[in-house]
């Protein structure tokens, strides 16, 4: 789902991503590393892209999201704001996350 000037920046801090059906987070069976299942493919994902992902259920707001990665990470929410927004954006253009509102 798009929404009207979603990719303007700051972004709307009450958009709320969610992974798409056809996308699947995952644990791989051999390295035991977190990895997202798609039709076309599978994505290795580092430790901050899956806990990324794993906020991604529709019910977090993007300002959610930074607020709980900020206290994993210790950082400001400002600190990663421009990164996560740009992540999932990326994987918005896949078709694997959607923005709701």
């Amino acid at each position: 789902m798009s929404t009207p000037g979603e990719d303007s920046f700051p972004p709307p801090k009450v958009l709320r991503p969610c992974l798409l059906p056809r996308a699947r987070l995952e644990i791989d069976r051999l390295s035991q590393q977190p990895i997202l299942l798609y039709p076309e493919g599978v994505m290795m994902l580092n430790e901050t892209a899956a806990a990324i992902l794993q906020l991604c259920n529709g019910e977090y707001t993007l300002a959610d999201i930074l607020r709980e990665l900020a206290n994993r990470y210790e950082a400001s929410p400002e600190q990663l704001q421009a990164d996560v927004y740009e992540y999932l954006c990326s994987l918005r253009d896949q078709n694997l996350v959607a923005w709701l509102e």
